[in-house]
């Protein structure tokens, strides 16, 4: 029968939900219905009491709770939560998150295009509503580090023809953007053909460069949001996906003080298992936004029919006749605490608990073993210096906490049998990165980090994800990197010859086929170890895998040197000549 026979009462709902007070966002208002179901759509919103529930084939008492659209991220990347897309699914559908669209940039450049597939494989047939953008900056940036997952035009037009791919994942390498690079004006090409969306990156751009990067039909940004950068962005039509990390009470000031609300979503970007478990997924970012100020069906609004027009998925983001039945049951706007979530009309989970069973996806085991690392000595972390006994200058990466930003500083260091030595009073530690397949690793120095003694290593580094390794003398770090070669991916803690936490990542490298509770116990164990070994940071993962990134900002490392960021170009060690 019809979704039109249902709406009439002719036919019966497959599902009819009794009794909840429905979170209207096209009109801002809560009200009292019932909602008939029928081939996973809404037939009919109507008064309570008025549809034919003697017809439906499934009742579900609503008990006065609100009914509210099921939530939609517009950028996020599920590898940042290192799972796999099935339990990735199981965790975010009980947080109400009932589609999203993922940008597999980590799958991409450690595995390339196959890797992608695979990856995108998996995803479907899931509750969850899985889309994909295909990742327009692999490598994140040309000729700054070893990428093994190149993906150019050809392979661009390639993943924009799947089924169920939106557009282009956000544009990092805003210089190539600019500077019209062939590459990039290629891949900018092939989007624009496809007619799908084109996210952006750009926490950087002001004034012209960020006209020119807009006018490249780059419309969104996910990045560092400011009040200054809203309202600058906001004039240009700039779609702004509002994460929380840099949510605030000005910056949400700052929007409710604009004459008209510009487009806004509310993202997630990147959650860590541990945050996902405790705190939730894109429901803690609506909570927080509401926190801040918000009003709550502003919030609402961004976190579901605004991010699902945004991605062009008509008939989502709304309880109304003809959308799809993705509907969340919760006990308010303001707590979003879920206890029921409908995904294409059926009821996956129920006062809390998963009601469907999560495939075990066997075909990622052949992003297995893609590491090509051999076990290290402690001769690969070793600095040398270009004297054997003294003092020189080494350019050295300074870490900022609570963000995740950095900076260079030049730091007078002593030398002794050609190599530094870090005093056991300073926040000294070497840095290394070691490309997959071992061809090039870089040893250099940071600061900032707060790791007191032992090692830290991680295949999870943004974005070619070659294993980065961090710590305060040679043992540990051997330690520690083969600890994480052994397990074919992944971060461990170590200190001198002991591992004294591991979380393997072996599928490509970056995430693990365990379920939520198994990798966030793993993490969580990870994250206090690393507290006690003098490390606090927020957001841990963000900060241990973003030392990486030569597209973000400041002084970054690659297998192939000390990048500045924003210039886009390598930096010697050495600031000047030494000699003896």
């Amino acid at each position: 029968m019809s979704l039109i026979q249902t709406a009439l009462g002719v036919a019966p709902a497959d599902l009819l939900i009794t009794n909840v007070r429905v979170a209207n966002v096209f009109t801002g208002e809560i009200h009292p219905a019932d909602i008939a179901i029928a081939d996973g759509r809404i037939a009919a919103v109507e008064e309570p009491g008025t549809l034919p529930s003697r017809a439906a084939r499934q009742t579900l008492a609503g008990e006065g709770l609100i009914a509210a659209p099921g939530l939609v991220d517009s950028h996020l990347h599920i590898e940042s939560s290192l799972l796999t897309p099935g339990p990735f699914a199981e965790a975010v559908l009980r947080r109400g998150t009932t589609t999203v669209a993922e940008d597999p940039h980590e799958i991409a450049n450690a595995v390339g295009l196959p890797g992608v597939r695979v990856f995108w494989a998996a995803s479907q047939g899931l509750p969850l509503h899985i889309h994909y953008l295909t990742s327009t900056c692999v490598p994140a940036a040309e000729g700054l580090e070893t990428c093994q997952g190149e993906m150019g035009p050809s392979e661009i037009a390639e993943m924009l023809a799947w089924d169920g791919v939106l557009g282009l994942a956000e544009v990092m390498d805003a210089r190539a953007v600019i500077d019209e690079s062939p590459r990039m004006s290629a891949i900018l090409d092939e989007g624009r053909r496809a007619g799908g969306v084109i996210e952006g990156h750009n926490p950087m751009l002001r004034g012209r460069e960020l006209n020119a990067y807009v006018a490249a039909g780059i419309d969104s940004d996910h990045t560092l949001m400011t009040p200054d950068l809203l309202r600058e962005k906001a004039r240009l039509g700039v779609c702004l996906q509002l994460q929380e990390r840099y949510l605030s009470e000005a910056l949400v000031a700052a929007l409710l003080a604009l004459p008209d609300l510009p487009q806004i979503n509310l993202v997630t970007d990147d959650v860590s298992p541990d945050d996902l478990e405790e705190r939730g997924h894109l429901d803690q970012v609506l909570r927080r936004a509401i926190a801040l100020g918000l009003p709550p069906m502003t919030a609402l609004r961004a976190a579901a029919i605004e991010p699902a027009r945004r991605l062009r998925l008509p008939g989502r983001g709304a309880i109304a006749p003809g959308f799809r039945a993705d509907i969340v049951l919760v006990d308010s706007l303001e707590q979003f605490a879920v206890s029921t979530t409908i995904s294409d009309g059926r009821i996956v989970v129920r006062d809390g608990e998963t009601r469907w069973d999560v495939p075990s996806a066997p075909e990622l085991d052949v992003l297995r073993n893609s590491l090509n690392l051999a076990p290290v000595t402690a001769g690969a972390f070793r600095l040398d210096a270009p004297i054997d006994n003294g003092a020189i200058d080494i350019r050295t990466i300074v870490s900022h906490t609570p963000g995740t930003t950095t900076e260079a500083e030049i730091l007078p260091v002593t030398i002794e049998n050609g190599s530094p030595i870090l005093p056991a009073e300073s926040d000294l530690s070497f840095i290394a990165v070691l490309a997959r397949g071992g061809a090039s690793r870089f040893v250099g120095l940071m600061r900032g980090l707060g790791l007191r003694t032992g090692a830290v290593a991680t295949t999870h580094a943004h974005d070619s994800h070659n294993l980065a390794v961090i710590g305060r003398d040679q043992q540990s770090m051997t330690t520690a990197a083969n600890a994480v070669i052994s397990a074919e991916g992944g971060i461990a803690v170590a200190v001198g010859s002991e591992t004294k936490a591991l979380l393997p990542l072996p599928i490509a490298g970056v995430v693990s086929p365990e379920p939520l509770s198994v990798v966030a116990s793993q993490f969580r164990s990870i994250r206090d170890t690393l507290h006690h070994l003098g490390v606090d940071h927020p957001h841990l993962l963000m900060r241990l895998s973003t030392y990486t990134l030569p597209v973000s900002t400041g002084l970054r490392i690659t297998d192939r040197g000390l990048v500045d960021a924003a210039a886009r170009a390598f930096l010697p060690l050495i600031p000047q000549t030494v000699t003896a």
